[in-house]
């Protein structure tokens, strides 16, 4: 069995600035980097340099952009076979700004993420069957999700959806009708629920309204307060890690990522969630997305008693 990521891919490039512009502001950038990024993209690299080989579905332009994304997937033993030209469609972009306290802006071109179909992912089909769990975003079409969704609960995979960006109320509640575990952050949070969890508390009660519209797996990525987990069985708030965070784009893919190879390697929850918090800690530590990925020694170096 095998983790499978359906999601973007696209090129990042990122200025930092010393603040975030304001509209209508221009400021200066220090310095700007590109490499690997889209949410899906990133999920796939972070599940690799965890020790797990995914089988990544994604679609991409037939240019220079897609060929450098092949090349940086296929120098982290991912498997780049499953990707997906598009006939005319661009490769995506991000342009993302970073302020000096590692906060970000993003305004995404989803080029040729947007064009996958349900005929692409009924090729795929035989390798979603095949997967024990199956990571989902909503960088791409809903139609494609929805269908990657249909041939992975067929073989019996537990579907995790990170819910971004937040889709409108009626597909959200459709979706999440099919989810397993779904991974909002504090701001999808409450977009879904109307609740800001800020807190143990408040994550409760926002967690008992994401279960009523279906999944059995609520966990809250909260940032600097940790993550709230919630089953019918147990729940619980894990602590978030101390580092120097200087770029935090893509911290909550990374998050996933660990989540699902935990899961994968038969970690119980409170645990899988841990060895989550501790692999998004760790990639706020890095410059850019994809490319800020820890690696497994990393995230059990920081997961060592005493951190």
């Amino acid at each position: 069995m095998s983790i499978a990521v359906v999601g973007s891919s696209n090129i990042d490039f990122a200025a930092r600035v010393a603040k975030l512009p304001k509209p209508g502001q221009t400021v200066p950038a220090k310095e700007y980097i590109s490499g690997p990024g889209g949410k899906g993209c990133n999920q796939a690299l972070a599940i690799a340099r965890l020790g797990v080989s995914p089988v990544f579905i994604s679609k991409i332009g037939d240019d220079a952009l897609g060929r450098q994304l092949v090349t940086s997937l296929a120098a982290e033993g991912i498997d780049t076979s499953h990707l997906i030209i598009a006939d005319a469609a661009q490769t995506g972009t991000a342009l993302i700004s970073i302020d000096e306290a590692g906060e970000n802006m993003i305004t995404v071109v989803g080029g040729a993420n947007m064009t996958m179909t349900r005929g692409d992912l009924h090729e795929k089909q035989d390798y979603l069957r095949d997967c024990d769990y199956l990571l989902l975003q909503l960088e791409c079409p809903v139609v494609a999700v929805d269908c990657a969704i249909k041939y992975a609960r067929e073989g019996g995979a537990k579907i995790m959806l990170d819910p971004a960006p937040v889709p409108d109320h009626m597909v959200m509640r459709d979706l999440l009708a099919l989810t397993d575990i779904v991974t909002p952050n504090s701001t999808e949070c409450r977009a879904m629920t109307g609740i800001e969890p800020v807190d143990e508390a408040s994550a409760k009660k926002a967690a008992k309204v994401l279960h009523e519209m279906g999944p059995k797996t609520v966990i809250i990525k909260m940032g600097r307060q940790g993550a709230y987990y919630s089953t019918p069985d147990m729940s619980g708030l894990v602590a978030s890690f101390t580092v120097s965070a200087i770029d935090t784009v893509g911290a909550g893919d990374c998050f996933n990522a660990g989540l699902a190879v935990a899961l994968h390697n038969g970690q119980a929850l409170p645990d899988a969630v841990r060895f989550a918090c501790a692999t998004g800690a760790l990639a706020t530590t890095r410059n850019g997305a994809g490319d800020a990925a820890p690696t497994l020694d990393q995230v059990l170096a920081l997961l060592e008693p005493g951190n």
